[in-house]
């Protein structure tokens, strides 16, 4: 028997999944029962929801410096329909741009556009954008519409959570959720880098030291095989001064430790 090792890296997030999969001199009893391994690995390990896409994006492009913010509408200003809700948030985003572009700072953008909510039903945005340290007196400059409520990235519990609350709104509606999303991102945004690699059936995945483990659930296992899944923030990399800069990994190069046993 071997296994397959699959590694999702999106900036300090990792989602790792290793199952045992058949070898050609497999019997079609240890081909069915591993093949229910391997979907349970696929349901968990592959992002098929719009909340699970965007976390690996929001993981990928945005960090703790970085600004969470909602933009509401006065009575007077308030927009007739969601579509001219859009096009405002749209305009707002092309000020920011040049805004910035003049001071040689670059855009990167989240945002998602509401009306059912706890904002008591009233069109609104949630914007996840890039900080450059003086950002709240420019935006509310340019938002003339309501106002602008600003939260650093970091106070929120998690790249999880914040992704689940900006894909909130179809599963308020009671629509079931698909894998097509309801938010809108800038050009040019890193995407999640996946690496699979097969290895051998005694090894298994844990988070390197200093990581922070998000999910670790319990083994799935039957009498052929086993599916081991871990989730975990990479730890930060602190920098000192006096020393040389780390070596840059290769782009795709798994971050995973990989050791015999069971994970912890």
């Amino acid at each position: 028997m071997a296994k397959r090792l699959k590694t999702i890296t999106a900036g300090r997030l990792v989602i790792v999944g290793c199952y045992t999969i058949p070898t050609p001199r497999s019997s079609d009893r240890e081909r069915i029962a591993l093949r229910e391994i391997s979907t349970a690995a696929q349901d968990r390990v592959n992002a098929r929801k719009s909340w699970q896409k965007l976390e690996q994006i929001l993981a990928a492009n945005f960090g703790r410096r970085d600004l969470v913010l909602t933009l509401t509408y006065e009575d007077g200003h308030l927009p007739a329909t969601r579509a001219d809700a859009v096009k405002r948030v749209k305009k707002l985003i092309v000020q920011i741009r040049a805004h910035r572009r003049a001071r040689g700072q670059p855009t990167r953008y989240v945002y998602v556009t509401e009306q059912l909510s706890s904002e008591g039903g009233r069109l609104h945005h949630h914007m996840v954008l890039n900080g450059t340290g003086d950002d709240l007196e420019v935006l509310r400059s340019l938002w003339t519409h309501g106002n602008v409520e600003l939260d650093a990235l970091d106070d929120w519990e998690g790249y999880e959570a914040l992704a689940r609350y900006l894909t909130k709104e179809p599963r308020e509606l009671g629509k079931p959720e698909t894998g097509a999303r309801n938010w809108s991102a800038s050009l040019g945004l890193k995407k999640a880098a996946v690496e699979t690699e097969i290895v051998r059936d005694h090894l298994t995945a844990v988070a390197p030291p200093g990581a922070i483990i998000l999910s670790a659930p319990p083994p799935i296992r039957n009498e052929f095989g086993e599916f081991v899944t871990i989730k975990y923030y990479l730890p930060e990399r602190k920098e000192r001064k006096g020393t040389r800069p780390p070596r840059k990994r290769k782009e795709n190069s798994p971050r995973v430790f990989i050791r015999s046993g069971n994970p912890v």
